[in-house]
């Protein structure tokens, strides 16, 4: 069974390249997630990982505020084997900044 101890290293690495911060609990329970900031004032977007099942992972990209009222159409979910971990969270940061970037396509 995989528990968050087994891809510490990795989220760790990405919440390092984003230069965000790891929370490690929600509603006290074990979590981990964090945050990228928008390029706009007060937008904020969310990597969090799940362990849905003994050797699966699941990595939710979402946008927690923007400021054009997009919230529910970021929502972005990709599971697969923990091996895959790596590449999911890349995957995730990627759509994250497109997001961000949504303004200069649209100007």
């Amino acid at each position: 069974m995989t528990t968050y101890a087994d891809v510490d290293r990795i989220i760790d690495l990405w919440v390092k390249a984003t230069g965000s911060t790891l929370f490690t609990e929600w509603a006290g329970k074990p979590a981990r997630f964090f945050h990228i900031g928008g390029t706009r004032p007060f937008e904020c977007f969310q990597i969090s990982i799940d362990l849905p099942g003994p050797y699966e992972i699941a990595v939710f990209a979402r946008a927690i505020d923007t400021c054009d009222d997009t919230e529910m159409e970021m929502q972005r979910t990709w599971t697969g084997p923990v091996s895959q971990l790596d590449e999911m969270l890349a995957t995730a940061v990627a759509i994250v900044e497109q997001w961000k970037a949504r303004w200069d396509v649209a100007n």
